[in-house]
């Protein structure tokens, strides 16, 4: 890379969301019209390996709106695959969403969510040894595996 350069959602067809490269889920950014993600070639040259992922946003129902996004599976170049992640769903409410997760029976999957009240939170998934499965529950004050 020659020079630094802007980079906006509409120039990438991307949505607004969350941003985050793929060495450090824990340290996010809004990426939208008015946050742009800064490439630089002091951090992105020969040298480097530069990746970023990009996690759509979605709202709780709650007093303070708190926002919160599947960021995926740490450590994987596909941090989220539809054969990793078969459901997200959101009661009726919209004050809890749950993420059923595949996987081999007794299977650890580390998994990082967004959530604006909590910010970065990795939860460590065990697989059902009946069905390999297991559920992500996402509210305004928690991440837990279950």
């Amino acid at each position: 890379m020659k020079r630094d350069y802007t980079v906006y959602p509409s120039m990438i067809g991307s949505e607004s969301g969350i941003i985050w490269s793929y060495d450090n889920a824990q340290i996010t950014s809004i990426f939208d019209d008015t946050h742009p993600l800064e490439v630089s070639t002091s951090k992105c040259n020969d040298q480097s390996i530069c990746l970023w992922y990009v996690s759509p946003l979605w709202q709780f129902n709650d007093p303070i709106r708190t926002k919160y996004a599947l960021l995926g599976e740490w450590g994987k170049w596909t941090a989220v695959s539809q054969q990793r992640f078969i459901s997200i769903t959101t009661n009726k409410e919209k004050t809890q969403a749950t993420i059923t997760l595949q996987g081999v029976a007794s299977e650890i999957v580390p998994v990082v969510l967004f959530n604006s009240n909590l910010h970065s939170v990795t939860v460590n998934c065990s697989m059902s040894t009946e069905n390999g499965q297991a559920n992500v529950v996402v509210t305004p004050t928690s991440v837990i595996c279950s």
